[in-house]
């Protein structure tokens, strides 16, 4: 269980922490209307991350369970998805390190916070890498041994749920405590470091597939 609660609070983590357009919406969104919005924005965007992980551990868990002879292709494919993704956010930011802009000045913006939380979800739930990410990684979550009963759905849901929500509330209090004086460079060393643990999540899945 132990086990299953850090592969969801690390999958939720390394899937947060890439420093991509939503992330920079949040950081701006706090640093224009405060931090109300910034928290509530972090909790649409985690909710959607948990709503994806249940959807597809649901789905993957099913699959598995009826294509256990392909558990090593699951695997293999799985990392293949999560390589990718994972190079191409590193190199993305290993770019943007050379680029001398600087992040957007803040604005003045009013709303209220159920807007700003649906803005959230809906911008998160459109992002295709968030629904591959896990379906990269659920089916082979139920490869590991574990059934598709409501306690390890629930512990890989929350777990994820959490992972996510720890990262994007950071980014809302750097958001405070920067106040606009953000730059790329910052951001991209961070998304650097999102896609390394991206790619180590890929090579320990691949390990895990062939191994196991």
């Amino acid at each position: 269980m132990w086990e299953l609660t850090t592969i969801g609070f690390m999958a939720g983590l390394a899937l947060a922490i890439p420093v991509g357009p939503m992330a920079i919406m949040l950081i701006n969104t706090t640093i224009s209307r405060g931090l109300r919005h910034g928290v509530v924005g972090a909790l649409g965007m985690a909710t959607v991350d948990g709503a994806y992980a249940l959807a597809v551990f649901v789905v993957g868990g099913l699959i598995a369970s009826l294509l256990t002879s392909l558990k090593v292709i699951f695997g293999l494919v799985g990392a293949a998805i999560l390589l990718v993704l994972g190079f191409q956010t590193a190199f993305k930011n290993l770019k943007l390190l050379r680029s001398q802009e600087a992040l957007t000045g803040r604005t003045a913006e009013s709303g209220s916070v159920c807007k700003t939380f649906g803005t959230f979800v809906a911008a998160t739930a459109v992002n295709a890498p968030t629904a591959l990410y896990f379906l990269a990684i659920a089916p082979n979550v139920a490869n590991m041994g574990y059934s598709l009963t409501a306690v390890n759905v629930s512990v890989f849901v929350v777990s994820v749920f959490f992972g996510s929500l720890i990262w994007q509330e950071a980014l809302v209090f750097t958001g405070l405590a920067i106040r606009g004086i953000t730059t790329n460079r910052f951001r991209a060393w961070i998304g650097l470091l999102g896609g390394v643990l991206i790619v180590a999540l890929a090579i320990s899945i691949g390990v895990r597939a062939v191994w196991s």
